[in-house]
């Protein structure tokens, strides 16, 4: 097995600070009222959530009228980490519905029932664990197949080793394992003690995919953004 190496990992970058996007929203405004743009944010790029990827060596070859060859492309593969555990996220996903389903046009009824059948999920308590889910995605067809392969014939004995979540002197071991959907997800115990001035991490192992190499991720977050009410919210 190649020697495991931390992953050049590259957050996707947007215009505005987290600290000044609308004075965080999450906090200023129910989830209900969340624009699409800001769901999408807390689903991708918030306190509970982040994307970066990963990017393949370029092999330039060819001759004749086509120098450049077909391997000139930039093979990337994508990772989205939320933690699924989070109010937050948990309250994005429903929003996301929400705006899909053309809530805000709905009837009263039509809204009752619609809240009816999301209130166990939003209510859902984590006291003991925390989720963790990871969503790929590549520009390459043949390389989101490969990983599908992949990430879908994987298991709790053959991640045990290779995945943990980081708390200061903490390093919890992987409790369970699952696949659905081109996303694979991580449930860890939860940690004894959450510094809301700390940092938690979560490790994992992307295996070779072609033009892009077998290297650890190792990507980490600050408590402090994730505080609710004075207390980390995971």
């Amino acid at each position: 097995m190649p020697k495991l190496r931390k992953a050049p990992l590259i957050p996707v970058c947007l215009a505005v600070s987290l600290a000044a996007w609308a004075a965080d929203f999450w906090v200023k405004k129910p989830y209900q009222t969340w624009s699409a743009e800001e769901t999408q944010k807390m689903l991708e790029d918030s306190p509970w959530a982040t994307t970066l990827t990963l990017g393949g060596f370029q092999n330039i070859s060819g001759s004749g009228a086509n120098p450049r060859g077909e391997m000139e492309d930039n093979p990337s593969i994508t990772y989205t980490i939320q933690f699924r555990s989070a109010a937050p996220i948990r309250q994005a996903q429903v929003r996301s519905s929400q705006l899909n389903a053309h809530y805000d046009k709905m009837s009263a009824e039509q809204k009752a029932a619609f809240d009816a059948n999301v209130s166990k999920f939003l209510n859902a308590g984590f006291p003991d664990r925390i989720i963790v889910a990871v969503t790929f995605q590549s520009n390459v067809q043949n390389y989101q197949s490969q990983l599908r392969t992949y990430w879908a014939d994987q298991s709790l004995p053959k991640q045990s080793m290779k995945v943990f979540l980081n708390t200061g002197a903490e390093r919890l071991s992987l409790s369970s394992y699952s696949y659905k959907d081109d996303t694979f997800q991580f449930v860890f115990p939860r940690p004894k003690d959450l510094a809301p001035d700390g940092k938690i991490s979560v490790e994992f192992v992307h295996p070779r995919i072609e033009r892009v190499g077998e290297q650890r991720v190792f990507q980490v977050f600050s408590l402090k953004k994730m505080l609710v009410d004075g207390q980390p919210v995971l």
